[in-house]
């Protein structure tokens, strides 16, 4: 069944298409029957039929639409067992014929609550969008989606070329129900930025290629997710080089004693400990959003059933930011036979 988000100041509400009706409408926004229009995204004016009804062939599925109109407000304000004579107010009768026409209080003009919002201009430079510039938009309740944003960016920079806008990775942003409405495009916590869509489709371009190689060297990004943890422990000198030994002490089956002083052993059980279970990690796991080691793999997927977010720098998509590690099993196996005795 289609529907249509109508709103009229702070309220908003989702009608099916039967409900599209002046009566309802006006029931529901406190406004006359008899005044009542819509506006769309466009500003354009859209007006009922004689039935009262709204073509559904001038609205868009799941549309916003600004609803205008005479308040009721107005009206009952005057108190319904008053006196008729009420009236008597009325101009002289060489003037009815102005009075009468003003009788009818006119609308009352609403200012639309407008928004800001900064707008990142970005550029395609080596492969990798660069902002240059930055842009604040002024929008109101009914210009906040991704057709009416790209509009204002379009009007302010006064050029023809088409732009897309993304999130700060290049991601286009879509035209969908998340992306209409205030509260998405208010929020200057979310970065936003205005790509061309020569640049676009170039980026686009260049990350396809990144995932075909990626895929055709997995065991390169193991490597690199491995190089992301030493790099991560750089400052922990001694204790890197304390686990390559055992790296290699179980690899050729030798058994040495292997000591460390009290500060270097807290250090080395700090970093390759369990964020979740506390406990020596087993079947490693890598978070990307941190770089750093987070955990044991069963750990991990108990703690993906439960949360999306990390648990060691709480970001969200922890679910796809996940890389088992492997190689160091022996290494680690050894680590905690010796500092979690």
């Amino acid at each position: 069944m289609d529907s249509y988000v109508l709103f009229k100041g702070t309220k908003r509400l989702t009608l099916k298409e039967e409900d599209m009706t002046t009566e309802k409408i006006s029931r529901i926004f406190q406004v006359h029957c008899t005044s009542l229009y819509i506006t769309d995204d466009s500003n354009v004016a859209i007006f009922p039929g004689n039935d009262g009804r709204f073509s559904t062939l001038d609205l868009l599925v799941r549309g916003h639409y600004e609803v205008h109109g005479e308040g009721m407000e107005e009206s009952s304000s005057v108190p319904a067992s008053y006196n008729p004579t009420r009236f008597s107010f009325h101009r002289p009768q060489s003037t009815a014929g102005a009075s009468t026409s003003s009788a009818r209080p006119s609308p009352r003009v609403t200012v639309a609550k407008t928004f800001q919002r900064t707008i990142f201009i970005a550029e395609l430079v080596d492969g990798r969008l660069e902002t240059s510039k930055t842009l604040t938009v002024r929008f109101s309740e009914f210009e906040a989606s991704v057709v009416g944003i790209t509009r204002k960016v379009n009007e302010a920079l006064e050029q023809e070329e088409l732009i897309i806008l993304t999130d700060g990775q290049g991601n286009k942003i879509l035209e969908t129900e998340g992306t209409r409405g205030s509260a998405f495009w208010k929020q200057n916590a979310r970065k936003v930025l205005a790509v061309r869509e020569e640049d676009f489709l170039q980026l686009q371009g260049s990350k396809k290629r990144k995932l075909s190689r990626r895929d055709d060297n997995g065991l390169d990004a193991v490597y690199d997710q491995i190089e992301e943890v030493i790099l991560a422990a750089q400052e922990l000198r001694e204790v890197s080089t304390t686990i390559r030994e055992l790296t290699e002490l179980a690899n050729s089956n030798r058994s040495t004693a292997v000591s460390l002083r009290a500060a270097d052993a807290a250090a080395v059980k700090d970093a390759f400990a369990c964020v979740v279970c506390k406990g020596p990690v087993v079947e490693p796991i890598v978070a990307t959003c941190c770089q750093s080691l987070i955990g044991c793999l069963t750990c991990t997927e108990e703690w993906k059933k439960n949360s999306a977010f990390c648990p060691k720098c709480r970001a969200d998509e922890f679910g796809i930011n996940t890389v088992r590690v492997t190689g160091l099993s022996d290494a680690l196996a050894a680590l905690g036979n010796a500092l979690w005795q």
